[in-house]
């Protein structure tokens, strides 16, 4: 009768703690998405969250906006690039475990509160960073004419600064990528610059900075349905 009677606390306690992982398991395997912004005009407005599955937006998730606020709550079948549209924003995200926090206020975007986001996010702030130089470069040539440059000597000095910011920016995008290519940031940047590519050329075609990448890849990243798809194409062109 003793022994019976440890038998059954025995089994009571493996299903306790079985019930507790089960739990764990659970609570680790659902993303929450808490959102603030400083936009009254977003009152009453919907939040979307959606990704591409084989090239097709798919809805994940939505909520309406309450007096700045917003919260997605759901289960986490896998770790995914997805993007969040509120309003005119539209934000790629990392759907993970964990609470992700998104702030906005003005023209200030803010994501942070899970390991890749605020990778992606760093990422991001310094590519923007460059893109803002870029973009700053037909002020400076207005400003030089006005100032009496010679014009071989603007487009020369203008010329060299524009060549070492794309540089810059495809040895960020390429590290970035290299960086990850153990998580789905390396694969959804890479698949980014090769759109990018397929816009600019108008069918899809490497360049320098696709072949770099591909030629360091690990067979898990070249083994992607996307990647596979994409470099597949460009040798059957």
């Amino acid at each position: 009768m003793q022994y019976l009677c440890n038998v059954k606390k025995l089994l009571f306690a493996v299903l306790n703690v079985l019930a507790a992982f089960v739990l764990l398991t659970s609570c680790s395997d659902k993303y929450t998405i808490v959102g603030t912004s400083m936009h009254s005009v977003f009152d009453g407005k919907m939040v979307y969250l959606s990704s591409m599955i084989d090239s097709k937006e798919s809805s994940i998730d939505s909520c309406e906006i309450i007096h700045g606020q917003f919260t997605m709550t759901g289960p986490l079948d896998s770790v995914m690039c997805v993007t969040l549209d509120m309003g005119d924003f539209h934000l790629p995200l990392v759907l993970e475990s964990g609470e992700i926090r998104v702030s906005s206020e003005y023209q200030t975007v803010k994501v942070e509160g899970t390991e890749l986001n605020e990778i992606l996010y760093k990422f991001l702030s310094t590519r923007d960073s460059l893109i803002m130089i870029l973009t700053d470069l037909p002020r400076r040539e207005s400003q030089m004419i006005l100032e009496g440059y010679d014009h071989d000597y603007i487009m020369h000095t203008l010329g060299e600064a524009e060549a070492d910011v794309r540089i810059a920016m495809d040895r960020l995008e390429t590290n970035f990528i290299v960086d990850n290519f153990n998580n789905v940031l390396g694969v959804s940047w890479f698949m980014e610059i090769c759109n990018e590519t397929y816009q600019r050329f108008g069918y899809p075609n490497t360049t320098p900075q696709i072949d770099e990448i591909y030629s360091m890849a690990p067979d898990e990243f070249r083994q992607n349905a996307n990647v596979k798809r994409y470099m597949k194409m460009c040798e059957d062109k």
